[in-house]
């Protein structure tokens, strides 16, 4: 069970969780420094229910920490991949998404994309 209410900030990056179905919010920075919390934080979510991720304050993510987000779906194991929903991508995420095929990845859901 996801406890609601805010689970990381460090100044440069924020985790929260929300709603319902819960959704962790993210916000700020991913980064070198911060992708060890964000890896830590994804790591809890592993379980067969569907993640659900909001990314519309995330100003910067490097491509690791797309990656972690990605890998999560599990689809590179060769097994049948969780639904991995990331709501509102800002436009320079969905690009990079794109760029490097990860738009495509069976099980990752890019919902409620900006206009």
């Amino acid at each position: 069970m996801v406890t609601l209410g805010p689970v990381y900030d460090d100044g440069v990056l924020r985790m929260t969780w929300t709603g319902s179905p819960p959704v962790l919010v993210i916000d700020g920075e991913i980064d070198e420094d911060t992708y060890p919390a964000l890896v830590q934080k994804l790591g809890e979510l592993m379980g067969p229910a569907d993640i659900h991720l909001n990314l519309a304050g995330v100003q910067y993510c490097d491509l690791a920490g797309l990656r972690a987000m990605v890998l999560l779906t599990g689809a590179s194991h060769g097994g049948r991949a969780r639904r991995v929903v990331l709501h509102e991508v800002p436009a320079h995420l969905q690009a990079v998404l794109g760029i490097v095929g990860w738009d495509s990845t069976p099980g990752l859901v890019l919902a409620d994309l900006p206009s």
